[in-house]
């Protein structure tokens, strides 16, 4: 029995100065006694874990640049689109009003040509009713030219004139003035002496 007990403080001796020795080899470097131990006492250190769940203030930084980023282009990308719509719709305008000042060339164009035929054709009834009246008996043609608004027959009096310069002869114009009554000739004269773009009343001579 004393046997026992001394074998007994003989290994907690033994173990004690052996965990001393490891101890302060341990502190000195010279071994790592956490190799040594069993698995249940080595001090672990804490594994940090990723959370992919919450991302982190770099990543938070970064997405808040991202997301300015995208607000400032998109706020470019509306201006841009306001400019180019005002664009458009100026540009419509304008196209609007060419196309208004076309055709109101169109329109005075036209009416020019209206104008011109009209006054091709009045000079050839002028010029018809003219020799018309100059191959009538004087009674008959002043019979006739009496139901014409003076207008008409002082045309018909001058190409009558003009006709006659032509070929040499003398104009019948002054006979005829003769056949009408004094004011009517009165009338006809003083009206033959107005400028010849002043004395048009109407578009179309009498017919005869």
């Amino acid at each position: 029995m004393g046997d026992s007990r001394r074998v007994f403080f003989l290994v907690l001796i033994i173990v004690f100065f052996t965990g001393v020795l490891v101890f302060l080899l341990d502190r000195t470097g010279v071994i790592q006694a956490s190799d040594y131990m069993p698995g249940f006492l080595q001090k672990k250190n804490p594994v940090l874990t990723e959370d992919n769940q919450y991302p982190s203030e770099v990543d938070k930084l970064n997405f808040e640049k991202t997301e300015q980023r995208l607000n400032e282009k998109e706020e470019q990308l509306s201006k841009l689109e306001n400019d180019l719509k005002a664009k458009e719709a100026a540009l419509a305008q304008k196209d609007q009003e060419i196309k208004e000042i076309e055709k109101s060339l169109l329109d005075e164009r036209t009416r020019l040509q209206r104008l011109v035929s009209e006054w091709n054709d009045r000079k050839k009834k002028i010029a018809d009713l003219a020799v018309k009246v100059q191959n009538m008996p004087p009674d008959k043609a002043r019979e006739m030219m009496e139901r014409w608004p003076d207008f008409d027959v002082i045309e018909v009096l001058r190409q009558i004139d003009k006709n006659a310069a032509e070929t040499g002869e003398d104009s019948i114009t002054p006979y005829l003035l003769t056949l009408f009554t004094p004011a009517k000739r009165a009338e006809l004269t003083r009206k033959m002496l107005l400028p010849p773009f002043e004395t048009s009343e109407n578009n179309e001579p009498v017919d005869g």
